[in-house]
């Protein structure tokens, strides 16, 4: 009898022994673990600071969510895009959402499509519609500093490009006439026109120079590549659930416009 008490408690002590070194195993790997860096485009309204300097925006509300959803704590540092595939390309940052390309792919891993944005040229109402970019030239054109537009815009030299801070800022300008056309996105210009009030019967789009699509990348150079996997299956239980769909959703009649 006494035997089998002494073999009881030993087995206790070998099995309670195996359950802390796999907590502990357990543990050291999570905190081992440092948040992952993602990197925000600071431009409205993908990422901007509130007055209180507060991180706001559609990108860093989407990167919180994946977070969150592959229980994976994270860190944000807000960036003008180029700085952005920068941080990437270097591994100074691990992850962002990137237009999909070959350059983006050249230098991260691409865990899936975001979010799809439409590049629009905005002219005053009762400006005609354009077929080409050609009917651009010797005009002002309002472009976002730091955004990448292409190179049709980016590098025209037949456009006279007049760069602003705050799509707000450039809208207001347009509708004073002060340049003639503005490009942007879809989502900064529906976003816009929200804040400022203006009716969007006082603007209309008079040409589309592109869809691009914003994907989900993790640096290749990041020294946590485990992580990647996790996001991955986060952003596909997002859009399983409608979740993704409703973080990006342009409503109203702004949206059908737009």
């Amino acid at each position: 009898m006494l035997r089998l008490v002494i073999r009881f408690v030993y087995c206790l002590k070998v099995k309670g022994l195996a359950l802390l070194l796999v907590l502990f195993s357990v543990g050291l790997s999570a905190e081992s673990l440092a948040p992952a860096k993602f990197a925000t485009s600071i431009i409205k309204p993908w990422g901007y600071l509130e007055p209180e300097l507060v991180e706001q925006g559609l990108l860093l509300r989407f990167a919180r969510a994946l977070s969150a959803e592959a229980s994976i704590a994270m860190s944000n540092q807000m960036l003008p895009y180029p700085r952005v595939i920068k941080e990437i390309a270097s591994g100074e940052s691990d992850f962002a959402v990137m237009f999909a390309s070959p350059e983006s792919d050249a230098i991260a891993v691409d865990l899936g499509r975001v979010v799809t944005v439409k590049v629009l040229a905005l002219a005053n109402a009762g400006e005609a519609p354009i077929s080409s970019v050609k009917q651009l030239h010797g005009k002002r054109v309002g472009v976002m500093r730091g955004a990448a537009y292409g190179p049709e815009i980016d590098d025209n030299p037949n456009i006279e490009r007049v760069s602003f801070n705050h799509i707000e800022q450039a809208l207001k300008m347009l509708v004073l006439n002060r340049i003639e056309v503005l490009v942007a996105t879809n989502y900064s210009i529906y976003y816009g026109l929200q804040a400022l009030h203006i009716h969007a019967n006082q603007v209309t789009p008079v040409y589309h120079l592109a869809t691009r699509y914003g994907h989900l990348y993790w640096s290749k150079q990041s020294s946590q590549q485990q992580q990647a996997e996790r996001l991955k299956q986060a952003l596909l239980g997002l859009r399983e659930r409608g979740e993704l769909q409703r973080m990006f959703m342009l409503e109203g009649a702004l949206a059908k416009r737009y």
